[in-house]
């Protein structure tokens, strides 16, 4: 899984791409002038993830297949928590939670396993969680919440 950024990204979006591809046990790498061929390159045969911006900010994210098909977006406004800088990310993929198409399509993308909402207590304390609701995404760490997406919008391809 690879997660890049538009071609000219501010210092927030080269932090939340770095960011992201940690916590769902990714690369991150710094786009430049790369194209589409180009990145699915460097992804070798996994999909692609890249952020873009809205006003100098992060605000879109587009979900690619191993072959550069765009299979879904979202639009969002993004927050951090104060919990970040503190915070150890393992090597554990997430789990996920949520229901509706968004919660469908990120297990479909990710293959992370699915957890109902009434079984999250019994994860590991030191488990991360994203937890997708309907105006928002939160990605959660040993049950505190690390980062949150507001949504604004979501299309599938």
């Amino acid at each position: 899984m690879l997660v890049t950024s538009s071609r000219k990204p501010s210092a927030r979006t080269r932090s939340l791409c770095k960011l992201l591809s940690r916590f769902i046990v990714g690369r991150c790498i710094p786009r430049g002038k790369m194209g589409m061929q180009e990145l699915l390159e460097f992804a070798e045969g996994g999909s692609l993830i890249v952020i873009g911006e809205y006003h100098g900010n992060p605000g879109e994210l587009s979900f690619y297949d191993e072959a550069g098909k765009l299979l879904f977006s979202l639009r969002f406004t993004d927050w951090y928590s104060k919990e970040l800088d503190s915070y150890w990310f393992s090597d554990i993929e997430p789990r996920l939670t949520g229901q509706g198409d968004i919660v469908d399509s990120f297990e479909s993308f990710f293959h992370f396993l699915r957890v109902e909402s009434d079984k999250i207590d019994r994860l590991s304390p030191s488990s991360t969680l994203i937890v997708i609701g309907e105006k928002d995404i939160e990605f959660m760490g040993s049950g505190k919440s690390l980062f949150k997406f507001n949504l604004r919008g979501f299309k599938k391809y």
